[in-house]
């Protein structure tokens, strides 16, 4: 079996090393010092079917991958769209209008018949996840079955982590992936 070791790896890079190791289609187990890496990667292995053994080791964890049972590259959804707030405002100009536009989009979006298949939050706008009302909204579009991705280094940076209320604390690999897999992403 082979073994791959990401001990110091930050994200996504966890992620990319296994997917690759995926494509072989044969088990292996991946070696990493994060429980942000861990959290990917059981999201990973249930997205490709693969059963996952996970062990915690001397100062991290050792998580074996089954062969995958899916395909390992996503394929598109027809007809859907994603929204991609890179900051915690709407548009330009005046930065408290701007705040409040992103709650108004983010509601709007609760009350629409067409929802997107993801939200996508990086940067300043992972910061929305953190704000009640903001969060309370995203919630609602989580219940209807809308994918909310947080970007984790972004709430790491800001120091934040612990204060997301809302969506899976996720990675540049998952959010690049979900934005290649519908048919037009919308930038907020």
């Amino acid at each position: 079996m082979v073994k791959l070791d990401a001990f110091g790896k930050v994200c996504p890079m966890p992620v990319i090393m296994a997917k690759k190791e995926l494509q072989k289609g044969e088990p292996f187990s991946i070696t990493v010092d994060n429980e942000t890496a861990v959290g990917n990667l059981t999201r990973l292995a249930k997205a490709m079917g693969c059963t996952l053994k996970t062990d915690k080791i001397d100062g991290g964890w050792c998580l074996e991958f089954s062969a995958p049972t899916a395909q390992v590259k996503g394929e598109r959804k027809q007809g859907t769209y994603a929204v991609f707030f890179n900051k915690q405002t709407v548009g330009t100009g005046d930065d408290e209008l701007g705040h409040n536009l992103a709650k108004m989009m983010l509601y709007t979006l609760t009350q629409s018949d067409e929802l997107p298949e993801y939200v996508l939050l990086m940067n300043g706008g992972a910061k929305l996840a953190t704000e009640d009302e903001c969060a309370e909204h995203l919630n609602a579009l989580i219940d209807k079955g809308c994918n909310v991705l947080v970007c984790g280094t972004c709430l790491n940076y800001f120091g934040i982590t612990d204060q997301c209320k809302a969506g899976i604390v996720s990675n540049m690999y998952d959010i690049v992936t979900a934005m290649q897999q519908v048919d037009k992403v919308i930038t907020a």
